[in-house]
């Protein structure tokens, strides 16, 4: 018993000290507009752009569908997650998305459930 003890220690300080040399992943920067796409969401809410902008040290969101757009409130990007809330047709939609390299995941919570999406940046014209 007491040798499985020094043994989970011995385990457990590796792993620690370990950690320190493992760096975290490289912060993504968000800003630039990425087209969504989210298949369960309600008719007229299924493709549009998301545009983060940066002015100083604050982060904005803006939310297309096609002509319409809706501003985001409460922005948070913090290790590459950004959260925000719309008010759309009388209520408040939770969004949280994580962005990598790769492009973006996310999910919309309201009050009929949660709705998944992804997006890719959006390629500018030269």
């Amino acid at each position: 018993m007491k040798k499985m003890a020094m043994l989970l220690t011995l385990i457990l300080a590796a792993g620690l000290s370990l950690q320190s040399f493992i760096s975290d992943p490289k912060e993504v920067d968000p800003t630039g507009t990425w087209t969504f796409t989210a298949p369960t969401a309600p008719e007229g809410y299924g493709t549009g752009d998301i545009v983060v902008t940066k002015t100083e040290a604050q982060y904005k969101v803006t939310l297309k569908f096609g002509e319409y757009a809706v501003q985001g409130m409460s922005v948070k990007y913090d290790k590459n997650i950004l959260s925000f809330q719309v008010y759309l047709e009388g209520e408040y939609i939770n969004i949280k998305a994580t962005w990598s390299t790769a492009g973006v995941k996310g999910s919309a919570s309201y009050s009929e459930g949660q709705v998944d999406f992804t997006a890719k940046k959006k390629e500018t014209k030269k």
